[in-house]
């Protein structure tokens, strides 16, 4: 609801009269009230609609995009409300209210003689008398709104909110949590089910340009004017990229319960595709986008209680999307047409109800496993699955050797570090000794979050700032601190003041310059973070960084950045932080650690996950002098990190490397892997370069124009998982496949892993290999 009265915004408006050039004794009639205030102008040259915007609701940019837009949409012949440009040639005004607030305004021609097409009301009663033949030319008319749009992509300066799955149904709807309104825990665990469902849905129905761009998002009976036989589009407020079927779904949600829904369903969509094909896999989602309108209504309405609105989607609609829901999660579907047995059904909504609905899944369809061992896994179907994903395990699954030996610490004694125990000694001797000078010291820790945090600390006190440098898509662990660093996952810790995000250059990168400019541009984004912490009184305390980029993409490098980017932040008297809880340990083959592969000398090395192959443990590998630095100002210890159990795990976890010559060999995969994924790249217009090294690799897929596809490496991962193989994806555009099995995997089960690609790539495309 807005934040002015009728009698404030009303004087808001006829203060911005002189800004378009409208004269002070035009009438001002108030029109509606409710996220902005709407009030019909006119004056002896024409009508027009003028809008106070909310206070706060929208940025200058996001109103100057909206504008825009119409104005682009219009020059292009779709008709939508003429926007009237200020004096100043700006596409809207700022207005002070009474309390020293400033209100956005912008105006619009009034569109004469017009009605709206249809009313929410009646169309949800049922009582609106509407033909089919309307319908067919609003599914016209959509259609060809959105081959402009097509056309237009999102304007320059372009800044909107995205109606994509977190907008929809995501931790933070756009329109407020549609959960909130629902007053019984039961009605609540089952929207929040329902939105599992959709986002699942949306995931795999991908964001490429023939499913997604830029849409009206509130294509309401209201929001379409009948003028003279001719449709209008008008109120752009909220739109934004989303599904092109969602500007239907909006239609087909208010008139779903009239009696002749069918109808106008077929109509909508006849006049829909006269212009535009509606893919299969966007049709099989239209219900799913659909449910999710309603809910999107219900979340509206639980961010505003007091509006009369809201009663009314309280009182109606509420109960009807609660139906829905339930007829939405009662029989959920795999693509493959399969429903969820009851026994993961139950599971999942038990899993809902204590651990919440927001814990991730992976895949469509999610997977119950109950047993693994070596590099599969089983599921309570007795399925067997090649796990060519996880890094936990690092030496396999139920490893018993490292089993064995936490069970028989764990029948002895678990004691911990503030008493003197032999295992962790000897455990943390044995780490060391795989660490080059000056890297000699260490302090344990549960997880690999807890070991960034502890460096980031010792950073701290050792450089005496504050300042952190981190890459635009990283990820380095889930407490406040690193969350407020986070650049590749959604969180609600704002970014911090004290952070300085840079970019990663990838020579695969279709957009990739020459790599001499690259490292230029690089290196000055590098210099230019340092200085702005330094300008802000930070300095730099720490780069934190994974040494191969992972989170990134796997970036192919420039020659030299690495060494440069080190040697700034240490010039600048920061320290550097390396990240290796999914790259050490082997994992990138032929030496211990990620950084000794990818040539850096960090301050500190942070280690986690594989660690322990399951047994919580994690770790912070620095030298002498910095530790004594910290230390002896700090008391550190840690009660479960350092106990004999934990020591026995990852002590046993160092012996199965050395034993089984896991290093040397995971180089030698690595390289059999390089070549057959080089030869997929020639094989495939779509598989544009081959990533990684040892066993972190993955492939950058692109689609027919050479762009990131998301969309293609979400399917591919679906279609392994179809022939019981596990990947998933990485990236910027989460464009990469990722594989990264445990150490143990056998070339035999690597080479099962690159066909099944192969095959997926094919069959995914559409097209046989070879490359255009």
């Amino acid at each position: 609801m807005t934040n002015l009265s009728r009698e404030a915004a009303l004087s808001v408006a006829r203060a911005a009269l002189p800004s378009f050039g409208i004269g002070a004794d035009a009438s001002v009639d108030f029109v509606k009230r409710r996220e902005n205030v709407v009030f019909r102008v006119a004056d002896a040259r024409s009508s027009y609609a003028l809008r106070v915007h909310r206070h706060g609701h929208r940025s200058n940019a996001e109103v100057r995009t909206e504008n825009a837009y119409m104005l682009a949409l219009r020059e292009a012949g779709v008709r939508v409300s003429e926007v009237v440009p200020a004096a100043n040639g700006e596409l809207f005004a700022v207005v002070a209210d009474g309390q020293g607030r400033n209100h956005q305004v912008d105006v619009q021609r009034w569109v004469e003689d017009s009605a709206p097409l249809g009313d929410a009301i009646e169309a949800w009663t049922g009582t609106e008398q509407l033909e089919t033949g309307a319908f067919e030319k609003l599914g016209d008319f959509c259609a060809r709104f959105h081959l402009v749009s097509r056309e237009l992509g999102a304007v320059p300066g372009y800044a909107r909110p995205a109606w994509d799955a977190d907008g929809l149904v995501g931790q933070a709807p756009l329109w407020g949590d549609p959960r909130r309104l629902a007053e019984m825990e039961d009605d609540r665990a089952v929207i929040g089910e329902a939105m599992d469902g959709i986002r699942r849905t949306l995931k795999n129905l991908g964001t490429g340009p023939d499913v997604y761009g830029v849409i009206h998002s509130d294509f309401t009976p209201e929001n379409i004017l009948l003028a003279r036989g001719e449709l209008t589009l008008i109120d752009f407020d909220d739109f934004g990229e989303g599904w092109w079927l969602f500007d239907l779904a909006t239609v087909l949600f208010w008139y779903h319960r009239h009696p002749r829904a069918q109808e106008y369903r077929n109509a909508l969509l006849a006049g829909y595709e006269r212009h535009l094909v509606i893919p299969e896999q966007a049709r099989t989602a239209l219900d799913a986008l659909i449910l999710a309108r309603g809910l999107t209504y219900l979340g509206w309405a639980a961010e505003r209680p007091e509006d009369e609105t809201s009663a009314f989607l309280r009182a109606e609609v509420l109960p009807v999307v609660l139906e829905l829901c339930r007829e939405f999660t009662s029989n959920p579907t795999t693509p493959e047409g399969d429903p969820l047995p009851d026994r993961d059904r139950l599971l999942l909504a038990r899993r809902a109800e204590t651990i919440g609905p927001y814990s991730p899944l992976f895949y469509d369809r999610p997977r119950h496993f109950v047993a693994g061992e070596g590099v599969w896994l089983t599921d309570a179907d007795g399925h067997r699955y090649l796990d060519a994903y996880n890094n936990v395990p690092q030496v396999g699954h139920a490893n018993p050797r490292v089993a064995d030996a936490v069970w028989a610490r764990m029948r002895t004694y678990n004691v911990h570090t503030r008493y003197l125990s032999e295992p962790v000694v000897e455990y943390a001797e044995q780490l060391l000794a795989t660490f080059d000078a000056p890297l000699d010291r260490v302090y344990f820790t549960n997880s690999g979050s807890e070991a960034n945090e502890l460096a980031l600390r010792i950073a701290r006190h050792r450089t005496n700032r504050s300042g952190i440098m981190v890459t635009d898509h990283s990820y380095h662990g889930n407490t406040i601190t690193l969350a407020a660093l986070t650049t590749g996952l959604p969180v609600s810790e704002p970014f911090g003041e004290h952070v300085r995000a840079i970019s990663i250059p990838d020579l695969d990168d279709p957009r990739s310059t020459d790599p001499d400019r690259r490292l230029e541009t690089a290196f000055a984004e590098i210099d230019a973070a340092i200085a702005s912490l330094e300008q802000a009184g930070h300095g730099i305390a720490a780069l934190l960084i994974e040494p191969a980029f992972t989170t990134e993409g796997l970036p192919r490098l420039p020659e030299g950045y690495l060494a440069g980017l080190v040697e700034r932040v240490h010039a600048a008297g920061g320290l550097v932080i390396s990240d290796e809880v999914q790259v050490g340990l082997g994992r990138l083959g032929d030496v211990w650690w990620g950084h000794q592969a990818t040539g850096i000398n960090p301050d500190l090395v942070t280690l986690g996950k594989p660690l322990g192959n399951g047994y919580p443990l994690g770790g912070v590998v620095t030298s002498n002098a910095i530790l004594e630095d910290f230390s002896s100002a700090n008391l550190y210890f840690n009660t479960f990190a350092g106990t004999p159990a934990a020591a026995a795990a990852g002590h046993t976890v160092l012996n199965e490397i050395r034993d089984r010559d896991l290093i040397s060999r995971t180089g030698d995969l690595g390289r059999h892997v390089a070549e057959r994924l080089d030869a997929l790249v020639a094989g495939h217009r779509h598989a544009a370069a081959a990533k990684g090294r040892g066993l972190f690799f993955g492939l950058a897929l692109v689609d027919e124009h050479g762009q990131p596809d998301g969309a293609l490496a979400k399917r591919i991962v679906e279609a392994l998982l179809r022939e019981h193989i596990l990947i998933s994806r990485i990236g910027p555009h989460e464009n990469v496949l990722k594989i990264r099995p445990p150490l143990v995997i056998e070339k035999v089960e690597l080479d099962r892993v690159i066909d099944a690609l192969d095959s997926a790539l094919v069959a995914e495309t559409h097209s046989l290999a070879g490359r255009a």
